[in-house]
């Protein structure tokens, strides 16, 4: 007979904690997961089980320590219930996904005890002791055994193939040390070991296994979440659409945004958010906010419809969302076109001269020095205009002061039909107004200023009474060739609105600082009134009270 004795003897120490180790990593891999819980209390068992046999076969051990036979037996037996107890819990596990009840664990243990003392202590018994220990061990591996080939059977997979592969190892491990003990070629130590790795192969492929399920439970969590999102959107009583970062490129819209937007489900993929944005700053502000919060709210955003390319006003939120395991852009709308009708009528109401429909001074003390800094950026000039109606209070006493509205209704209605969209004329109170001319020298704005003049001078009113009133106004020219300070160019254009009435009104007159001290040196050299107002019953303060005025012009 083949003896390998020496083979056997050499190996074992450096096999045997090799396998250990490896037994160890393996318990650290599946450490802390629940699923594993069934694998461990079975590597639990075969690690006990192969002690156990290494015991049995060796019990002189327990001899050399002053144990007697009868506390020998009752100690294998004790193990093996306790490997008996790991197996049939490992068992359970895998089949049902919990531990045996307490009450059938509870009996069983009671059982085995009693047989277990019987045989130890009151009818010693070695051979039958020792059957017992083997069957314990062979019934918990038995159904573990058949717990592995039913799963394999029902749903294959290498995990449990493998795990059926170290029962069956540990099965032939436990009827050769039993019962061929005596044949050590048959009990070397790669057979001894072997089902360890079997053991460990078994784990990586129950790690995939476990990895594979948790992605499949990932996208089958992302698949009920995008149906979800999808559900929310179509149902939404709000305009909702989706559309990627990158080109913002539109994926889906609802029937709302269908109808609002003039598009349907079919042709989103052709169009993108852009297409509808009418106002490019408006759109370039709002993803710059996207691009900077990844969100916004309440974003006013003029848009149109696709169809009858009709402008309207929309509020909308936005935040960037994964969508098909994509990051896109969510964006809710809410029409607010009446809203804005109604905030724009207050607007104007509060900008506009109620009677002439001119800009008012509020409106121009607000834009005009934004138009400025615009226009220095530019290196450009601009141009102040001060229109002063002449005698205007003749015209009220004379026909009444609904002429006068009326004249000064067809005074502001002459200089916008005269003047261009970007030019700006302000009412500053009573019959005196203001005009901002952009990219205009002061020779262009003494061009512009004296086709103003006659113009108005060749028209003329109506009253109810058939009279035709005709008037003439003076008018102050001043540009930013010297200064662009809108305070100092503001009290010059005044004083030369003064100078050309003082020259004789319906006329034009450019800034000119000599002029203007020496009318004033006569003025105060004279108590009296300077001649050109002697016609004038009463004067009237400048209405650029805000400023500093040096001058107190009178009107004549």
């Amino acid at each position: 007979m083949l003896n390998a004795n020496v083979f056997y003897s050499l190996y074992s120490v450096p096999v045997g904690i090799l396998s250990l180790l490896v037994g160890s990593l393996s318990v650290m891999f599946i450490y802390g997961s629940k699923d594993f819980r069934g694998v461990f209390l079975f590597l639990s068992g075969g690690l006990l089980a192969f002690a156990a046999n290494y015991l049995a076969a060796n019990e002189i051990i327990l001899y050399k320590v002053g144990l007697n036979s009868a506390f020998i037996i009752f100690i294998d037996m004790i193990i093996a219930l306790v490997i008996s107890l790991l197996w049939l819990n490992a068992s359970s596990e895998l089949n049902s996904g919990r531990l045996l009840d307490s009450a059938s664990m509870t009996f069983y243990i009671s059982a085995c005890l009693a047989i277990s003392i019987y045989y130890s202590f009151i009818a010693y018994n070695d051979g039958l002791g020792k059957s017992f220990f083997v069957l314990l061990q062979l019934t918990g591996l038995a159904v573990l055994l058949v717990t592995t080939v039913r799963r394999c059977w029902q749903n294959f997979s290498l995990y449990m193939f493998f795990l059926f592969l170290t029962s069956l190892m540990l099965c032939g491990k436990m009827v050769v040390s039993t019962y061929f003990f005596q044949y050590n070629w048959l009990n070397l130590n790669i057979f001894n070991w072997s089902w360890i790795y079997t053991f460990v192969a078994s784990m990586v492929f129950g790690k995939i296994d476990l990895l594979n399920n948790d992605l499949q439970k990932s996208w089958n969590q992302i698949d009920k979440l995008n149906l979800q999102l999808t559900n929310m959107i179509n149902f939404s009583p709000f305009p909702i659409i989706l559309a990627k970062i990158t080109g913002n490129r539109i994926i889906s819209v609802n029937r709302k945004a269908e109808i609002l937007f003039g598009i349907t489900s079919k042709e989103v993929g052709y169009y993108q958010l852009s297409d509808f944005f009418i106002d490019e700053k408006n759109r370039n502000e709002l993803f710059k906010t996207l691009e900077t919060n990844h969100e916004v709210e309440d974003f006013d955003l003029m848009v149109s419809n696709i169809i009858n390319n009709t402008p309207f006003w929309l509020s909308v939120s936005a935040k960037t969302i994964t969508y098909n395991n994509e990051l896109v852009l969510y964006l809710a709308f809410q029409n607010i076109t009446l809203r804005k009708e109604r905030e724009n009528r207050l607007q104007n109401q509060a900008d506009n001269d109620a009677l002439t429909m001119a800009w008012n001074r509020r409106y121009f003390e607000k834009q005009i020095p934004l138009r400025i800094k615009e226009i220095i950026k530019k290196s450009q000039y601009f141009s102040l205009l001060m229109i002063d109606a002449d005698k205007f209070k003749n015209i009220n006493d004379t026909y009444g002061h609904k002429a006068g509205d009326s004249v000064l209704i067809e005074l502001v209605d002459i200089c916008k039909n005269s003047l261009r969209s970007n030019d700006v004329v302000c009412r500053f109170g009573g019959e005196e107004f203001v005009i901002y001319l952009d990219n205009t020298n002061s020779a262009a704005a003494m061009s512009v200023a004296e086709r103003l003049r006659r113009t108005i001078e060749e028209a003329g009113v109506t009253d109810d009474n058939g009279n035709i009133i005709k008037f003439t106004v003076s008018i102050g020219v001043v540009s930013s060739e010297k200064t662009d300070s809108l305070d100092i160019l503001l009290k010059q254009v005044d004083d030369a609105m003064y100078l050309a009435k003082n020259n004789g009104r319906n006329r034009i007159e450019l800034y000119d600082e000599e002029a203007i001290r020496k009318i004033m040196k006569k003025r105060t050299a004279k108590a009296s009134v300077h001649p050109v107002f002697n016609s004038e019953e009463n004067e009237e303060i400048s209405l650029l009270d805000n400023y500093d005025n040096h001058i107190i012009s009178e009107d004549l």
